[in-house]
């Protein structure tokens, strides 16, 4: 079983996603999941190769007025990340517990708003972003098969809606991530 658990490609990990930082998604959204999968291509000595896919849930509620139909609205947000990206897994000899890793890829941020008490009805939005995504994070071994995983994401988002303007607050999102994993 000690082999078998060791030799196995795939993982998937549930996450806490915990958005931080003064931007729109950390002042905004609370996290409330984030799944994902992981594939070892490659396990060298001291380096695993490989790719991987999250999708994480947010959400933001609110009341504000809106001067186009003259009255207050209650909305929900709904946010939804998906994180491809390819990553490196360190394996240190002296802490063979530990595994720090990098990963790098492309996300897509798509975010559903549905506006309530509202006698205009206006329409419900959608609205796609996307970015760079580096990932940063640590695992911890507690078993061959379960672990421990804390980890870093910082997005650059390049693609915006026409009205968003380009500054930082609405294209720098940091969002830090604790979880467990396990190695199918």
């Amino acid at each position: 079983v000690t082999v078998f658990g060791q030799k196995t490609k795939f993982s998937i990990e549930a996450n806490y996603p915990l958005p931080i930082d003064n931007n729109f998604v950390g002042e905004n959204y609370d996290g409330i999941i984030d799944l994902g999968v992981k594939y070892q291509i490659k396990k060298l000595e001291t380096v695993n190769l490989g790719v991987s896919v999250n999708s994480s849930y947010y959400t933001f509620e609110e009341e504000a007025f809106f001067p186009a139909f003259d009255e207050y609205l209650k909305f929900k947000t709904s946010l939804y990340v998906i994180q491809p990206r390819f990553f490196c897994e360190l394996n240190l000899k002296n802490v063979p517990k530990l595994h720090p890793y990098a990963g790098i890829g492309y996300s897509l941020f798509i975010s559903k708003t549905k506006f309530s008490n509202s006698e205009s009805n206006p329409n419900d939005e959608s609205n796609n972003q996307s970015g760079l995504n580096l990932d940063l994070g640590l695992n911890y071994d507690i078993t061959n098969r379960l672990y421990l995983t804390v980890s870093y994401n910082y997005f650059k988002l390049l693609q915006l809606d026409e009205a968003v303007p380009k500054t930082g607050y609405n294209t720098n999102v940091n969002i830090l991530k604790m979880g467990v994993g396990f190695r199918i």
